[in-house]
């Protein structure tokens, strides 16, 4: 009974985070020798020389940029400036991110691993290390007495999730993947136990701040992720127990009337997180099997939050936390829900290629820039027409600043890989 109440606690904290995205590996280009022109004796016409050289110079005319790369080129100085600050030793001390609410246990290493693929700079991959090794640790110590892990349940599961994500960038990763497996086993047979669909109640806030639509909807992550992550490790079970998770979640949330995922079933407020999370679930469906519907309800999550938008186009309201925090009107928004919202969008261009997707992460990170930025951090939260203060309940969250800063590398290598193509 122990063991399946901490299980039953450590699924309440998936909804925490998860980055899933997917790494384009790095090309290899040849190098390329130019020869010196062979002089065989013949006078060629001025003018085809000429033509002969523009179709030369045309030959090696670099390639335009993608529309990600001007994008993340776009905020390279919001990015340079929340990654200078990232370099004080004392916000990761020992394997440990500091000033965060247990994910930057998770997006500190994913931030810095694809860091270290873009540029080689190995002090990223180092830290990434070092953090990485603190995680395995801490899972296999949660996998062998999860009671006694419960105090640290936050911790534990960005960890696990981490052990999942470097998948993507480490070559010898199965130390990571073989820890993670000791808790996805049980946490699955939870699900399944609960008709996949964690209407739990369990002592940590991810429950009751997300709701179980978003917290179910991050199991199906989880499953989609580890086929990104290890291709070669059972991927139909994991995609067959994702799509099964996503069918149980339309089934028990999705509102006919509201045409939006509910934060429970019954509940009649539109909220944010239940649909973006669903729509990253979706897009990653997608891009995994090619089947229709789950792009048909990526869409009909797409439309279902657009009540939620600023009229200004550039943010979208997320009700979860306003009373909390002290917001006196509609317009309350947290760097969290619109990073999952853009990690959404960038995951749904690269399955679709709708470059509308990828405009549409322009305009919130142009908001996050104009609004939330001071003094090398992104703030917590937009509300009552000003950024976070000292005085509000929260004003910073180190995870949620290297997430937003590992959402503009996404976006930098985004590319459209058509799913519906056999291989």
């Amino acid at each position: 009974m122990g063991r399946l109440c901490a299980s039953l606690a450590l699924v309440t904290l998936l909804a925490s985070g998860l980055a899933c995205s997917v790494d384009s590996p790095a090309a290899t280009h040849m190098d390329t020798q130019v020869e010196e022109p062979v002089d065989v004796g013949i006078a060629l016409d001025p003018d085809i020389l000429e033509h002969e050289g523009r179709d030369s110079d045309a030959a090696f005319e670099p390639e335009a940029p993608t529309k990600g790369e001007v994008i993340r080129a776009k905020y390279d100085a919001l990015f340079q400036e929340v990654e200078s600050f990232l370099h004080d030793p004392e916000l990761c001390v020992d394997g440990h991110w500091q000033l965060h609410y247990g994910d930057g246990q998770m997006y500190g290493p994913s931030f810095d691993l694809k860091q270290w693929r873009v540029t080689g700079e190995e002090e990223h991959k180092a830290r990434a290390l070092e953090v990485l090794e603190v995680n395995r640790l801490a899972v296999i110590a949660a996998t062998e007495n999860l009671f006694g892990a419960m105090d640290q349940l936050e911790t534990i599961a960005m960890s696990l999730l981490s052990l999942v994500e470097c998948g993507i960038y480490l070559d010898d990763s199965d130390p990571y993947r073989e820890a993670a497996a000791g808790l996805i086993e049980p946490l699955d047979e939870l699900a399944v136990g609960l008709g996949d669909y964690l209407a739990i109640d369990a002592g940590e806030f991810a429950a009751t701040t997300y709701g179980p639509t978003a917290l179910t909807a991050f199991l199906a992550l989880l499953h989609f992720e580890h086929v990104i992550a290890y291709p070669e490790h059972n991927p139909s079970h994991h995609i067959a127990r994702g799509e099964a998770v996503l069918q149980a979640v339309f089934e028990k949330a999705w509102d006919e009337d509201m045409a939006t995922f509910a934060f429970e079933p019954g509940n009649t407020t539109r909220y944010l997180y239940p649909s973006i999370t669903m729509m990253l679930a979706y897009a990653r469906g997608y891009a995994l099997t090619g089947e229709p519907l789950h792009l048909a309800r990526f869409w009909q999550a797409y439309e279902g939050i657009q009540p939620l938008k600023d009229p200004a186009g550039d943010h979208y309201y997320s009700p979860y936390s306003a009373a909390s925090m002290g917001a006196v009107d509609e317009d309350y928004t947290t760097l969290s829900s619109q990073n999952y919202l853009m990690l959404a969008l960038v995951a749904a261009y690269e399955a679709t290629g709708d470059e509308s997707l990828l405009d549409e992460v322009d305009r919130i990170m142009g908001f996050i820039e104009a609004n939330l930025v001071s003094d090398g951090r992104i703030l917590h939260h937009w509300m009552n027409g000003m950024m976070a203060q000292p005085e509000d309940p929260y004003d910073y969250c180190l995870g949620c600043n290297v997430q937003s800063l590992y959402i503009l590398l996404l976006i930098g290598d985004a590319t459209f890989v058509d799913p519906t193509e056999s291989d």
